[in-house]
């Protein structure tokens, strides 16, 4: 989240547009974002350059945005394709344009930059092009702006490489609920992460990813503990082309996941604006993933003419937080493994269609787990300083297996009281998160069976789960430890009674002596 001098230079930035009259939100996200999309592509190329040079060696051009030579743009011309300008491909790199003066950055920028970052046949950016389609120049007579914020970007606390800036500097900017969007905490992403350890081989897919960042942690864990295997050809062609499947019909957040999965090494993600739920837009995605990491949208509505028949044939309702949910079992492939926050109104809700979500995962799939998570999560300060829209949201993580047989026998149930911050607006860090213990009791299951219901984990029997309507609250099936009470005897009570009865009567026969001496 963005804190400090960070925040600052983020509002320093944010008052240079209001100062030049550009106060829509949208707006000021949609260009700040490029820019800082194009910074980031000159501070990943920086990075390579610097490990190779730490061993004595070229990178390989094919690693490189910014190639030896220069770069050709094409464009069709009365029905042919015919060269529109050539230029070095050093002048389009941040470090080497970020002094020009305005003018000429402004030129810079807008004639070239901008169209190599939306060229379709440019591989070193993928398909971003088809994701910036609605992006145009906006410093048209404003390169002061231009240059100001170039200039505050190329501050040396902004390095791409060492933080998700990206998606911190979207949330924080639309931190007001502007936008309507928030994002999952980082720490709360990784702990799914590390719970679920994805691995090479897995199709991986958040139907509802914003700035992907349940994406891009979970290519960093699998670069981060299969280094050696991303060594191979094969399996790098699969990690950068075939691995990673998103969807957002949110022109600006399917962008900047798409910016993000570029930057750390996906290099051809498979990103769309549709909606999985409408339609018939599931039918190329069907059965085909071995884990599903989301957190979808809470409180939306979907007309039940534009729903997918078979979402609403797990559950037929409106509501976009079941709707979801049975997406990602349909999403599936058996053997599949789905991780998903939901809001607790899906756990313990009577109505039919909730309960029918909730059969649907115990008896004919295999629920493994419920995290319970505490109302503040979602928390995040804004630029005038309010939460973030669904902060108040109670939230659990739903855990499950594709199985289409069932397979329910135990349910595991946790809950979190302290994930490491504070859970008001500020979120400051604290100590005693329940982060790694969850991970590691996830992590041996076996021995949770052993656990008594008045701890923090447990397991319920799916019997009981099914006697009680399928309720899936952390604190139906907890158990209270009630503290053992000595009572002293009827006889001791009225001794203790005589005696201050007794003192009480020698008292006011004090006073009464001494009423008595005034008169």
């Amino acid at each position: 989240m963005i804190t400090g001098s960070i925040k600052n230079k983020i509002d320093a930035i944010w008052q240079d547009f209001y100062n030049e009259n550009m106060a829509q939100t949208s707006e000021i996200v949609n260009q700040l974002t490029t820019l800082m999309f194009i910074k980031m592509l000159d501070d990943k190329q920086n990075e390579i350059e610097a490990n190779a040079a730490m061993i004595g060696i070229q990178p390989k051009q094919s690693d490189l945005v910014f190639k030896d030579g220069n770069y050709k743009y094409y464009e069709i011309i009365n029905g042919e394709k015919q060269l529109a300008f050539e230029i070095p491909y050093a002048d389009l790199r941040w470090k080497n344009f970020k002094n020009l003066n305005p003018t000429d950055l402004a030129r810079r920028i807008k004639n070239y930059v901008v169209k190599f970052i939306k060229d379709p046949d440019n591989e070193s950016v993928g398909q971003f092009g088809n994701y910036a389609k609605r992006y145009s120049f906006g410093f048209d007579d404003k390169e002061r702006l231009l240059a100001s914020v170039v200039d505050k970007l190329s501050d040396d606390e902004f390095d791409f490489n060492k933080l998700d800036l990206m998606g911190d500097v979207y949330e924080y900017m639309c931190g007001s609920g502007i936008s309507g969007q928030y994002r999952t905490p980082r720490h709360i992403i990784d702990m799914a992460v590390q719970m679920m350890k994805p691995k090479l081989g897995d199709a991986i897919i958040d139907p509802a990813m914003g700035t992907a960042g349940f994406l891009i942690e979970a290519a960093k864990y699998i670069k981060e503990h299969q280094a050696k295997e991303l060594l191979n050809v094969k399996n790098k062609q699969y990690f950068q082309t075939g691995m990673f499947y998103g969807n957002d019909n949110d022109p600006n957040m399917a962008r900047i996941g798409y910016m993000n999965a570029i930057l750390h090494g996906i290099s051809n993600p498979h990103f769309s604006m549709d909606s999985l739920l409408e339609n018939e837009n599931l039918n190329s995605y069907y059965g085909k993933f071995d884990l599903v990491l989301a957190n979808p949208p809470f409180s939306g509505s979907l007309v039940e003419s534009a729903t997918n028949g078979k979402v609403l044939s797990i559950t037929k309702t409106k509501k976009t937080e079941l709707l979801f949910v049975a997406l990602m079992d349909l999403l599936l492939k058996p053997g599949g493994r789905c991780m998903t926050i939901v809001p607790d109104g899906v756990l313990t809700n009577g109505n039919a269609a909730f309960i029918s979500l909730r059969r649907e995962l115990i008896d004919k799939q295999k629920l493994i787990g419920v995290v319970s998570m505490p109302m503040g999560i979602f928390s995040a300060s804004s630029k005038k300083g309010s939460a973030s829209k669904g902060a108040g949201v109670k939230t659990s993580f739903l855990i499950f297996e594709k199985t289409n047989n069932g397979g329910t026998d135990n349910v595991w149930f946790y809950n979190m009281t302290n994930d490491g911050y504070t859970l008001d607006v500020k979120r400051s860090p604290v100590d005693g998160s329940n982060i790694p213990d969850i991970i590691s009791r996830f992590d041996n299951l076996d021995a949770e069976l052993n656990r008594k219901r008045t701890e923090q984990s447990f397991m319920v029997p799916v019997s009981e789960i099914r006697e009680k309507d399928y309720d899936l609250s952390f604190n139906k099936y907890k158990q209270i430890e009630k503290e053992e009470i000595n009572y002293r005897s009827t006889a001791e009570i009225f001794k203790d009674l005589k005696k201050t009865y007794k003192e009480a009567e020698e008292l006011m026969g004090s006073l009464e002596e001494m009423l008595n001496k005034e008169v």
